[in-house]
């Protein structure tokens, strides 16, 4: 079965992550999600952990993408005031019936408590289910 891994990083830190991870887990392909509007710091901690506690979703770059391909998909998704960040909220709404999701949430708490049944229960709603669900705690 085929897998790609998807992340989002702001600052990096998922990214390095994401990098380290997909390539000893051997997946076929990694992809950087992007939001069009880059954020500043104080956009992103501000303005953005209020949108990703309310599950708001931002606007990315589109993804070349033919999910049909991949059986199961691996998502590196940070976590901004304890939920996950606005993009990757866009990236959940993308996922197609029938796959497999892997949950990696990167904070530096390494704790999404407060975000893990809501996240799960969107991916659920699409048709899809999730396989793993691990908390990764970055500095």
């Amino acid at each position: 079965m085929r897998k790609i891994a998807l992340y989002y990083s702001w600052d990096k830190r998922t990214k390095a992550i994401a990098e380290t991870k997909s390539k000893e887990w051997k997946a076929d392909l990694l992809v950087e999600v992007k939001e069009i509007k880059k954020r500043s710091k104080f956009n992103t901690v501000i303005p953005g952990i209020f949108e990703a506690i309310r599950g708001k979703k931002s606007e990315i770059e589109p993804l070349d993408i033919d999910f049909n391909q991949y059986g199961t998909i691996i998502i590196f998704m940070p976590l901004w005031g304890g939920h996950p960040a606005p993009a990757m909220n866009s990236v959940i709404e993308l996922i197609p019936k029938g796959k497999e999701v892997e949950l990696y949430m990167t904070s530096p708490k390494g704790n999404s408590m407060n975000s893990a049944d809501n996240t799960s229960n969107e991916i659920q709603k699409r048709g899809s289910w999730v396989t793993k669900y691990v908390d990764l705690k970055i500095v």
